[in-house]
């Protein structure tokens, strides 16, 4: 079978020349048809626009009106201010109280004592000024300097500890929950000279890391009550190092303990015993006390003593908020908690009077 072609090759190129214009024309009618509703599309989208920027300019101008109308307007921005400032404020709060503790450390007790008749704190500069009067006591014959340079001794030795109670996780037990001293304000100790502290496991939200427990089947239950306990914080060296709950370094974990920011604590292995070495850096009064002047008087009671005045720098951590469970150490071991109750009628005297010339 023969094919025979009658179209010239003229007549050809211009029907495929046709096919390419219709192509063409189509793609272009197609895209320009996409950019108009770009356009189109671009165009009302402007249009909302605008629309919701008026609309917002009408409210905000309508708010701005009721703002200034508004007659406490200048409370609400103070409060506000306020608000966002609570964490530094807190952050600069001071603990007056530990002022007293920190005295009822220092005094010495018995035939020797020192009193104060007039004592101010600042707290800005972290120094305490102290006027006072040292007493040898009954037997002595006119007046002993031993007893204020004694004093002055013992407050250059003064140190401090803080820190926080964990559980046997290592979670952090809460201040509410802790109790550590007697109603006299001395920190509990037993009969070998270990402080602790009663742990009030009863009470709620007082178990940090096991308030609820899961069940076998994936369900959270609350936790049966559970009861008082002590917690040293001191640490019971010999049996949580046979137990593997202490380190040699002195980390302790799997008991609930005391974290002390200050005091750590060494094992020093010697003929196959471990005997444990603890160290405090935290000084109390690191410049020790700057006596003023002194001078011979005599008391109501007719007593010598010897009056003087003095200042003492306080380290600023021991005034901080943010420090809990502060207690101030003496060089004799007498320690002190701070944030209770703390008896100090004997801890003040009236001022002694100056003697005369001759009289003392």
């Amino acid at each position: 079978m023969y094919e025979i072609n009658l179209v010239p090759d003229v007549k050809a190129e211009m029907i495929h020349a046709q096919k390419i214009r219709n192509v063409v024309f189509f793609a272009s009618f197609v895209v320009s048809a996409m950019a108009i509703a770009i356009v189109v599309l671009l165009v009302m989208f402007k249009l909302g626009q605008d629309i919701t920027l008026a609309t917002q300019d009408k409210r905000l101008e309508l708010m701005s009106k009721k703002l200034e109308e508004y007659d406490g307007l200048d409370e609400v921005l103070t409060v506000q201010s306020q608000l966002q400032n609570l964490e530094v404020i807190r952050d600069n709060k001071k603990m007056a109280s530990r002022v007293f503790a920190i005295l009822s450390s220092m005094l010495p007790k018995g035939a020797d004592s020192v009193t104060v008749s007039s004592l101010t704190i600042d707290f800005e500069s972290s120094l305490m000024s102290i006027d006072g009067q040292a007493n040898a006591g009954a037997g002595t014959d006119g007046i002993d300097y031993r007893v204020l340079e004694s004093f002055v001794k013992q407050v250059g030795l003064m140190k401090y500890d803080y820190g926080r109670y964990v559980d046997e996780n290592g979670a952090e037990i809460p201040t509410m929950c802790i109790d550590e001293s007697n109603e006299e304000g001395n920190a509990y100790q037993d009969e070998a000279g270990n402080l602790y502290a009663l742990w009030k496991r009863s009470m709620k939200g007082c178990n940090p890391s096991d308030e609820t427990e899961t069940t076998e089947e994936g369900e959270s239950v609350a936790v049966e009550t559970k009861t008082d306990e002590y917690i040293y914080r001191t640490p019971r060296f010999s049996d949580w190092y046979r137990n593997g709950r202490m380190t040699m370094d002195g980390q302790i974990s799997g008991v609930a303990h005391f974290e002390s920011q200050c005091m750590s604590y060494t094992g020093v292995e010697s003929n196959g015993v471990v005997k444990w070495v603890s160290e405090n850096d935290c000084m109390l009064a690191p410049e020790g006390m700057n006596v003023g002047s002194s001078s011979n008087g005599k008391q109501g009671d007719g007593d010598l003593v010897l009056t003087f005045t003095g200042t003492i720098y306080i380290d600023p951590e021991v005034f901080s908020f943010n420090n809990k469970h502060m207690i101030e150490i003496a060089p004799s071991g007498r320690t002190n908690v701070t944030d209770s109750f703390i008896q100090v009628e004997e801890m003040f005297s009236e001022k002694a009077v100056k003697c005369k010339e001759g009289e003392c």
